[in-house]
């Protein structure tokens, strides 16, 4: 297997950028953030750059936007992980064999599992044609479009979790979908993680993470349901 280096993940940037009109992306902010995600994420996991990118979902050869936000959403999952109190943040190398979680870390020596999974601008709800506002956004509101695909794709991904032995076991969700960041504080996100759970019906040793990233009404968003004790 080819091991890749941050020369690597430039040139696929690059080829991001120039593949796609997506209206986000930037190209001196865009490899200035990857690179510093990529740089600061090896010293948390003590992996080299070419060790942590043959455990992530890196997928050079891929224009899919949807893939370049599943790499990110990796790497900013194990800074979510470091905020949260867990050490020992080891990505698990994919296989196609054999169902397993994304990282495996240590929590107040709780062995730990989390399946990171990732809510694209694709997920995004369309406003109202009439109203022109967003309605019904939240996933406890029928039509929500995130609410839907929460529940679709973390069915999907529980399996990943469901096969291993660990005292605690996370399904994180990073949202990069419209409104769901920029319309919902921390008490609504503490909320929505809350109901995403219980429609779930998850066992007492599961837990529903967020990660949004998003600092709203002067408190960062993110959170997990319940609260780890």
């Amino acid at each position: 297997m080819k091991k890749y280096n941050l020369k690597d993940v430039l040139i696929y940037l690059n080829n991001i950028i120039n593949r796609t009109n997506y209206d986000i992306l930037d190209n001196f902010k865009l490899k200035r953030r990857t690179t510093s995600l990529l740089k600061k994420a090896c010293k948390i996991t003590k992996l080299s750059i070419s060790e942590l990118l043959a455990r992530i979902c890196f997928k050079p050869n891929s224009s899919n936007i949807e893939d370049f936000e599943a790499f990110l959403a990796e790497l900013r999952a194990i800074f979510w992980l470091k905020n949260f109190g867990f050490s020992n943040i080891i990505p698990i190398e994919p296989r196609k064999k054999f169902p397993q979680p994304d990282f495996l870390a240590n929590y107040k020596g709780k062995k730990s599992a989390i399946e990171v999974f990732c809510l694209t601008k694709t997920h995004e709800q369309k406003k109202d044609q009439t109203l022109n506002v967003y309605v019904n956004f939240n996933p406890q509101f029928e039509g929500s479009k995130f609410g839907r695909d929460f529940i679709s794709k973390a069915q999907e991904k529980l399996l990943q979790l469901d096969n291993v032995n660990t005292d605690i076991k996370i399904l994180l969700c990073v949202v990069n979908s419209e409104p769901m960041i920029c319309l919902n504080d921390k008490d609504k996100w503490d909320k929505n993680a809350e109901y995403l759970f219980k429609r779930l019906n998850l066992e007492s040793n599961y837990y529903i993470g967020i990660l949004t990233g998003a600092v709203v009404n002067g408190e960062l968003t993110d959170t997990i349901y319940p609260k780890i004790k």
